[in-house]
């Protein structure tokens, strides 16, 4: 199996630690992963998200300054957090087609993936394992059908799973109050999405104060339509908003998706109430993170996390999948009620990424990885020592459903706090690398790939990209959508 990271990227400060396979259970955390949909990091203020805020203000809290995900796509994204793996360990490249989705993530029979870090080795099968109780409340992964699908992942006690974007008029999957069953859901007001997530997330709650649980509730906000609760449908506006230089910005040295994407008066309006819209639709989540902060018993850890970022019209993007900071960055949080070890409170300025929360919180709970794994999993604890100089960015071409061919092509770089470096595999395209100084030019404006007076960077960039890659898909001569050794063969 091609692993991604190398040791080489890891600064030696990088300590092992080895944990009991169980905790006494009195003292075992319960663990809480609650993670938006499409949520940008700086949407994360006492303004937009007022319970949250105040929970981590009130209580031992961790704001990590520097969090990122290494593919900025939903399905991809989703499944590195719940195995601690990069994109090309999981073989999830997409959100469906062959290599994406569901089916890609699931081994035969239910599904078709390859890689053997799938659904079998997740955070999941580890605290179920360890004797946690386990549920999963919202979106699993793009492509489970919850109309017709009976299949639970292994590691799950408890399962409702909803689709991607659903607000009103949705099906679920549930074991809720009985087994795997689908369930339709309409359009009243107690149907909307997140009123109905946080009465199942609640439910699981009450009846699991006594023991250990993990639960991993995973809104649809503020995901497309961006569908607000009727209570927050006109909270917010986009007045006020400041749009940064690099707003409906393109210049002949950017790639051509960006150069080539078309741009008119029409599209700032239409930015700029998704812009609202998204922000009234976390809204509704955060009321529910309040809920349900006031149900959880003491020594609980939670998380706070989204799946990637989003463009709200920076680079002529709306929408994820690029390798600009909208993108790549997301909000990370961790908060703990009443901990029996209480965390150092405070920011934590290291770079840090979503396959990094398995270790983190199960090295908190003293849960040891699925013995199934043919490998430990390649995040790090985000609490030890362990720090990061740069990571991996990776992306797979997706096919666009409405015909237009305008979606970013396959690329793989690396990103420092420094440096953002990226090379883009399609052969047609002619400006195939870029080359940003996140410090001089935090808005990514100017690609310095091509300027002679970088070239030393630039070769040290591409070095970099290829030997942290490890798989072909960094490599200069790279081509098309896949390397000819990708996937696992």
């Amino acid at each position: 199996m091609k692993r991604s990271l190398s040791l080489a990227l890891v600064v030696a400060s990088l300590v092992a630690i080895s944990h009991p396979v169980a905790q006494a259970a009195e003292s075992r955390p319960n663990v809480v992963i609650i993670m938006t949909d499409d949520q940008r990091w700086d949407s994360v203020t006492a303004r937009y998200m007022p319970q949250l805020s105040s929970i981590l203000a009130n209580n031992p809290s961790v704001t990590f300054t520097n969090s990122f995900v290494p593919n900025t796509l939903c399905c991809p994204s989703r499944t590195s957090t719940l195995t601690g793996d990069y994109s090309h360990t999981t073989g999830v490249y997409g959100n469906g087609g062959q290599y994406g989705g569901f089916p890609a993530f699931t081994p035969a029979p239910d599904g078709n993936g390859i890689s053997p870090i799938n659904d079998t080795t997740t955070i999941a099968v580890d605290m179920h394992q360890a004797g946690y109780r386990t549920a999963l409340v919202g979106k699993y992964l793009n492509g489970y059908n919850a109309r017709t699908s009976r299949y639970i992942p292994p590691g799950w006690d408890r399962w409702f799973s909803v689709p991607t974007g659903a607000y009103y008029h949705y099906w679920a999957a549930s074991n809720f109050g009985g087994p795997i069953h689908n369930r339709y859901f309409g359009t009243t007001k107690a149907d909307y999405i997140t009123r109905v997530l946080t009465a199942r997330a609640s439910t699981f709650l009450q009846a699991n104060q006594a023991d250990p649980f993990f639960l991993y509730y995973a809104a649809t906000a503020p995901h497309g339509p961006a569908t607000a609760d009727p209570r927050d449908v006109d909270r917010f506006n986009s007045a006020g908003y400041v749009q940064p230089p690099s707003f409906g910005a393109s210049s002949a040295v950017d790639p051509h998706y960006i150069q080539d994407r078309p741009w008119y008066p029409s599209d700032v309006k239409t930015i700029n109430q998704f812009h609202a819209a998204q922000l009234n639709a976390t809204y509704g989540v955060d009321r529910s993170i309040g809920q349900l902060w006031n149900l959880l018993p003491d020594n609980t850890i939670v998380a706070f996390m989204s799946d990637n970022g989003f463009s709200w019209g920076e680079h002529r993007w709306s929408n994820k999948m690029i390798p600009y900071n909208e993108d790549l960055r997301i909000p990370m949080r961790l908060v703990g009620r009443n901990l029996a070890s209480p965390l150092s409170a405070g920011t934590d300025p290291r770079t840090v990424l979503n396959i990094d929360l398995l270790p983190t919180l199960e090295g908190m709970a003293g849960v040891t990885t699925s013995p199934s794994r043919p490998s430990a999993p390649e995040g790090l604890e985000m609490l030890g020592s362990a720090t990061r100089s740069e990571f991996v960015i990776e992306h797979w071409y997706q096919e666009n459903p409405s015909g237009y061919e305008g979606n970013p092509p396959t690329y793989c770089g690396v990103r420092s706090l420094d440096w953002m470096f990226v090379k883009y595999n399609h052969s047609e395209e002619s400006n195939n690398f870029g080359l940003y100084d996140e410090i001089n030019d935090p808005y990514e404006l100017s690609n310095l790939a091509s300027d002679p007076a970088y070239a030393a960077q630039l070769r040290t960039m591409k070095d970099l990209a290829h030997t942290a890659s490890g798989d072909g898909l960094c490599d200069e001569s790279a081509t098309g959508i896949y390397p000819n050794d990708w996937p696992y063969q």
